[in-house]
């Protein structure tokens, strides 16, 4: 019974790190897309050029909310996994 608890919170811990992985990734990519959208680049002329396209920035903002979430989720489902754990380790002391 041991064994089996502790390879499915084993299990649990596995797909929590790679879910928070995931997001971070995901708030990654969405980072550069604002940082790029951000900076303006200047042209020969001394004046700025306008940002490529808002429809970038809104996806790429909600992307970062997307990642955000993913990763909160997958923290909770860690604390649920370590508090399973921590029950079955007092259940048999």
């Amino acid at each position: 019974m041991i064994i089996d608890s502790t390879a499915a919170s084993s299990n649990l811990l596995a797909i929590g790190r790679m879910g928070i992985q995931a997001g971070t990734n995901l708030m990654d990519q969405s980072a550069q897309t604002i940082a790029h959208q951000s900076v303006t680049a200047t042209e020969s002329t001394g004046s700025a050029s306008s940002p490529s396209s808002s429809g970038d920035l809104t996806g790429a903002l909600v992307q970062q909310a997307e990642g955000l979430y993913q990763v909160k989720a997958s923290v909770k489902g860690l604390e649920i996994a370590n508090q399973t754990l921590d029950s079955v380790f007092r259940a048999m002391a």
